[in-house]
């Protein structure tokens, strides 16, 4: 039975089955209880899923870091002729700014820009919807888009914030369950920068391990957490850890691999590598754009059918991404293409501003 237009407010635990909560439904909006053998919490990153644990005396085991990121979104309708060239692709990194356009159902496209959090000036300019289509106009990529006339806009700017890395843990050390009749699922359990587009994959996985779970153990509620659990530790945080990590190289302000976006050294890309680890793994990417071995590699942990735990135990391709980052200079990473945040910014603060900026190659600042 669906019930829609409804909300929860809260789970019902059976005070009388021993020291571990027993969860035994949950109580809706309106005052109802509605009884159940096992609740899943299938809620999404921002659902309560905490606070109704800790109403009922259960504290469970959270890790959260920042991506460091934030989204400005805005949908579009096609105009009907001339026909806009829908290339897949149209998505780019300028260590200040990342972006993405994606055709979307019903003649529409939506344009996405992604800047730190900590960049005031940028995500204020962009968060204007004037402001918003003169950059992605100045963007190699979604610039196609408006080559041949304006598009008609579906509503305003759209920001997203939140965007964290966050690992939840429903046993204890002991892996000794801490609530029972309760599972999370997808992002209420675990839930990563969705930069890299895994959390419904990640979900997917996990419904497939509680199935399992459900089908090993049916009612031994104690067995059934506790091989949930150990299935999401293998099989999804590392999917955690290599977010936090990648994030670090790219993404968050606080890591290792870039600058801050106030810093006018943030002008010539903020995300250049700025020390060997960050430079070796550049070269890495920019070896898998030929290298056969860590080409089919990348793309299989890209897609996640590799864990970072996989690649580590490959002797082919642990060997060539070590040749690879001994050598970082034979492996230069692709030239930027577009403007600078200097340039943008003036962009933004000036319409008259020439959005066409094309400057010479030979002078570009490669980005990781």
């Amino acid at each position: 039975e669906v019930r829609s237009g409804v909300g929860v407010t809260g789970l019902i635990v059976d005070p009388d089955r021993g020291r571990v909560p027993v969860v035994t439904g949950v109580r809706l909006d309106d005052g109802t209880a509605i009884e159940a053998d096992t609740v899943v919490a299938a809620t999404g990153r921002r659902g309560p899923v905490d606070a109704w644990l800790a109403d009922v005396g259960v504290e469970i085991d959270e890790k959260i870091v920042q991506s460091g990121l934030m989204y400005l979104s805005r949908w579009y309708e096609l105009p009907d002729t001339p026909a806009i060239d829908m290339d897949a692709k149209l998505g780019g990194d300028l260590g200040f700014v990342k972006y993405l356009g994606v055709p979307g159902d019903g003649e529409t496209l939506s344009i996405t820009l992604a800047v730190r959090t900590s960049d005031k000036d940028l995500r204020s300019a962009l968060s204007d919807d004037a402001g918003f289509e003169r950059a992605c106009r100045a963007l190699p990529g979604p610039d196609r888009f408006f080559r041949n006339g304006p598009l008609e806009p579906i509503g305003g700017v759209r920001p997203m914030g939140g965007l964290l890395n966050r690992r939840r843990r429903f046993v204890d050390e002991s892996s000794d369950p801490l609530v029972l009749g309760f599972h999370a699922l997808g992002d209420a359990h675990t839930c990563t920068n969705p930069l890299y587009g895994r959390g419904c994959s990640i979900a997917l996985v996990q419904a497939i391990h509680l199935a399992d779970a459900f089908g090993e153990h049916g009612d031994d509620v104690v067995e059934r957490a506790r091989a949930f659990e150990a299935a999401a530790a293998t099989h999804i945080e590392p999917w955690f850890d290599v977010s936090v990590q990648m994030d670090r190289l790219g993404a968050d302000p606080a890591g290792f691999g870039g600058r801050s976006s106030e810093d006018d050294a943030g002008d010539v890309g903020a995300a250049a590598p700025t020390n060997d680890a960050a430079r070796g793994m550049g070269a890495v990417f920019a070896a898998a754009a030929t290298d056969p071995i860590i080409g089919r590699a990348l793309a299989r942990f890209m897609n996640m059918m590799a864990t970072p735990a996989d690649l580590m135990t490959d002797g082919a391709t642990m060997t060539r991404m070590a040749e690879v980052m001994a050598n970082p200079d034979d492996y230069p990473l692709p030239p930027r293409e577009g403007p600078r945040r200097s340039e943008l910014l003036a962009l933004l603060a000036d319409p008259e501003t020439d959005p066409d900026i094309d400057p010479d190659p030979a002078d570009q600042e490669a980005v990781a």
